[in-house]
């Protein structure tokens, strides 16, 4: 598996990020650009000392936005304050933020993949994708639907990677669990999760991420393995299937928006996998989520 990364911004989650990219083997390049010099060669050093202990090669170097040119990835983490009770508040410094590496991005001729990470992420892929050639996906529900099927497998004493489900809409707190699709080995939830079950699930999917912010002041090892998927998915060309946030462009009957669905995921990016069929209540809720997020983007991008 070959390839160059670059990730812009390396707090604890960009940091971890470039860690699981060279553990794994998924890029043989991996790049770090961080606006505060110090920390980025603090960070960078330090990663590059696993060197002699990885099991494949993998170059790790501090950068500049000259290196654009060739990246295959370009990983976006950096942000304004965060605010762990709700990512919504975060979006105004999210775009401060952003402003000031597009022109970074559109100088040196970037024709990767952007792969934001930077919450609130639907909001902020729409938004660098309005200002960029290149072509943008945001992780979404990526976290939450591993989440989800951590949840159930331990509900279930079954392995989370036996569980199929997803979570779509919002990487948020109006995100949707499509229950009807959830399943273990082919058999739906119905008479193995009570329903109270499932509303405490759903409840802790929802709320995680705030849950373990306000504990330990970030969340950095579910997102960033889930980034770490996606990213494989689109260096190893694997036509893997994944949520991830992206323009549905008429997709259950969405558009204008970037939100969360079941797409393939290569090295052209992301497409979306025909419908999934939903109960009316998962689609009245996944347009809601959908509405929500246009509102949102009339206020402050129109």
């Amino acid at each position: 598996m070959k390839g160059k990364v670059v990730v812009v911004g390396l707090g604890h989650l960009g940091a971890h990020v470039m860690q699981m990219l060279a553990l794994r083997g998924i890029a043989d390049e991996v790049v770090g650009i961080d606006y505060n010099k110090e920390k980025e060669y603090g960070e960078i050093r330090d990663l590059a000392d696993m060197a002699a202990y990885l099991p494949k090669q993998c170059k790790i170097r501090s950068g500049s936005y000259r290196d654009l040119k060739d990246a295959e990835v370009l990983v976006i983490t950096a942000s304004g304050r965060i605010c762990d009770e709700d990512r919504l508040k975060e979006l105004d410094g999210s775009i401060a933020v952003i402003d000031r590496i597009i022109p970074e991005i559109q100088k040196n001729q970037f024709s990767g993949i952007a792969v934001v990470l930077t919450n609130p992420c639907d909001l902020v892929a729409y938004y660098l994708d309005s200002k960029i050639d290149a072509t943008v996906i945001g992780t979404g529900t990526a976290l939450d639907s591993s989440r989800l099927r951590s949840r159930v497998g331990e509900a279930l004493d079954i392995a989370p990677s036996s569980i199929e489900g997803y979570c779509i809409g919002e990487h948020g707190d109006s995100q949707t669990v499509v229950w009807s699709q959830v399943k273990a080995g082919g058999a739906n939830m119905d008479g193995q999760l009570t329903r109270e079950q499932m509303q405490e699930i759903e409840q802790d999917t929802i709320e995680a991420g705030c849950k373990i912010a306000l504990s330990k002041g970030s969340t950095e090892f579910g997102i960033g393995m889930a980034a770490t998927e996606l990213i494989k998915a689109i260096c190893g060309d694997e036509n893997r299937v994944l949520p991830c946030s992206v323009n549905p462009e008429g997709y259950y009957g969405q558009d204008g928006c970037f939100a969360s669905i079941p797409c393939i995921v290569s090295k052209n990016g992301a497409r979306p996998l025909p419908e999934m069929e939903m109960t009316e209540q998962e689609a009245e809720r996944f347009q809601a989520s959908c509405d929500m997020l246009r509102k949102i983007i009339r206020e402050k991008f129109v």
